[in-house]
């Protein structure tokens, strides 16, 4: 363990009492922050007039689908171990990826590259301690157990790690494109930084899991109140939600990019630079449906790139991959999976994927 007082958590948003929708949206005037950290640890509901938090059963399916890799976050998108973190993560782990900057599809299992020396950590078990004297339990093959105390110290418990050593590259687009306009910092974007990778067993075998993010075709609402799961071991969570679009330079920010605004910026640079698209991808981006999302931008600070923005349905709605500091104060920047979902039908050409992410999104909407 890095550090005996950092508590690993997640900080979700309160939501409005609950509806037959997914969607909760805060009303104007309504605070954009208003939030309620939620430990993995947790164990009491919070209760405030008018509000409503997840219950416990939601917060471990969050655990459970969320994962750590170094320096940044993974979610799983599928019963079949399939994850996606950003492009930028993936990257900058040079040491298993490829130094290519180049795109990289598997159109099946047997292609999907394996990312050697590469490990991802499942929180797969919380245990209350009576001292933080006790020491660790032994640890089962494949996993590791960490001691960590509440903020205030008044709490231990230890944590069970399920470690996957044996994880491998699905999909993760050309860097020109992860890193369109090579902006940082700022919103509007356009970048579709992400990568599907995907984790196996110890037999070999795709993970098996029922704890994953349903993948979403659709955009966030207008001021929609969301929630980012990560691990991140500098300190507590920070919730975002969808806040009322910003005025910057004078103007007002979209609440969400677009496709059409890849194209236009490829063409409004003259095709050239850090604005130009590869070869063979304008085709495919007008095939797509061009009003697609593609980045959207959320309040406040997400733990880590690669934290998965989801809605309280369990519905994966973006990957964060920035931090933007305009209209006077910090917000996440996300890829929509609205976005990627067109462009993996019409450049990627990954109907497989397609397939596997809808079958999925199928069962958890027919077991919801």
């Amino acid at each position: 363990m890095k550090n005996s007082s950092i508590v690993y958590g997640i900080i979700g948003i309160l939501l409005l009492m609950p509806s037959a929708h997914a969607k909760q949206v805060s009303t104007s005037g309504e605070a954009d922050t208003v939030v309620v950290r939620h430990q993995w640890n947790s164990q009491a509901h919070v209760e405030a007039p008018g509000l409503h938090v997840v219950d416990e059963d939601w917060i471990e399916n969050v655990r459970l689908g969320t994962l750590q890799l170094p320096q940044c976050t993974g979610a799983l998108v599928s019963a079949d171990g399939l994850a996606v973190t950003s492009a930028a993560c993936m990257r900058s782990l040079e040491t298993w990826i490829r130094p290519t900057d180049s795109a990289f599809v598997a159109d099946e299992l047997l292609q999907e590259h394996r990312l050697a020396g590469l490990v991802v950590e499942q929180l797969v078990e919380v245990r209350k301690l009576e001292s933080p004297e006790v020491p660790p339990s032994d640890a089962l093959p494949g996993t590791r157990a960490e001691i960590v105390a509440a903020d205030d110290s008044s709490s231990f418990w230890e944590y069970i790690w399920h470690i996957y050593d044996d994880v491998r590259l699905v999909l993760i687009p050309p860097v020109e494109v992860a890193n369109f306009g090579n902006e940082d910092g700022v919103y509007p974007r356009y970048a579709l930084d992400f990568a599907l990778f995907r984790v196996y067993d110890e037999s070999g075998q795709p993970l098996d899991t029922e704890s994953y993010f349903a993948w979403s075709d659709r955009p966030p609402d207008h001021r929609e109140k969301l929630f980012a799961t990560a691990v991140d071991e500098n300190g507590p969570f920070t919730s975002v939600t969808l806040s009322d679009t910003f005025t910057y330079n004078g103007t007002v920010s979209p609440p969400y990019t677009t496709l059409y605004g890849m194209l236009d910026l490829h063409h409004s640079f003259g095709a050239t630079g850090v604005w130009g698209l590869p070869a063979g991808w304008i085709t495919g981006i007008k095939e797509s449906d061009l009003s697609a999302a593609l980045n959207f931008s959320v309040a406040g600070r997400c733990a880590q790139i690669g934290t998965g923005i989801v809605d309280v349905d369990m519905e994966i709605l973006g990957i964060a991959f920035d931090h933007a500091y305009t209209g006077g104060r910090e917000r996440c920047v996300a890829v929509s999976t609205s976005g990627i979902l067109s462009l993996l039908r019409t450049v990627f050409k990954a109907e497989n994927i397609v397939e596997e992410l809808a079958e999925q999104a199928l069962s958890v909407e027919e077991n919801g």
